[in-house]
């Protein structure tokens, strides 16, 4: 189930990424000293919830990958992460904007190090037993 999640949410993704989609989601948050667009912070928790992904997945037993699995995983994250906005330089109907690029290489660096530091954390409770 949480394999098919990762690859369901993956896909999701792709999909959001390429399809014409309107302005809406580039509506800034300000107030008189800051503005935010509200689409860096949708970028940013698309690529976080990988990490979601992941501790359900521990919680359930899941094997990722038969060998290296932290590794790939978190490969796989950063290349959809870059690759997803990447994609769209290539898309006519789509804007490629570096923001949004940033926005979802630190969401998926930040679920790199979460998914990282929940394995450590792992590693250490089944060295104390």
């Amino acid at each position: 189930m949480a394999k098919m999640l990762f690859w369901l949410w993956l896909l999701i993704l792709l999909l959001l990424n390429v399809i014409p989609i309107g302005n809406e989601t580039n509506k800034a948050l300000t107030d008189n000293r800051i503005v935010f667009r509200l689409d860096y912070l949708i970028h940013f928790t698309m690529m976080l919830f990988f990490a979601i992904i992941w501790g359900v997945g521990k919680r359930r037993n899941v094997s990722w990958f038969a060998k290296h699995e932290t590794l790939k995983y978190c490969g796989v994250l950063l290349i959809a992460g870059i690759g997803l906005e990447l994609l769209q330089l290539v898309l006519p109907w789509r804007t490629f904007n570096p923001m949004d690029l940033l926005a979802n290489f630190v969401g998926a660096a930040l679920a790199v190090a979460i998914i990282i530091v929940s394995k450590l954390i792992a590693n250490l409770r089944r060295v104390k037993r």
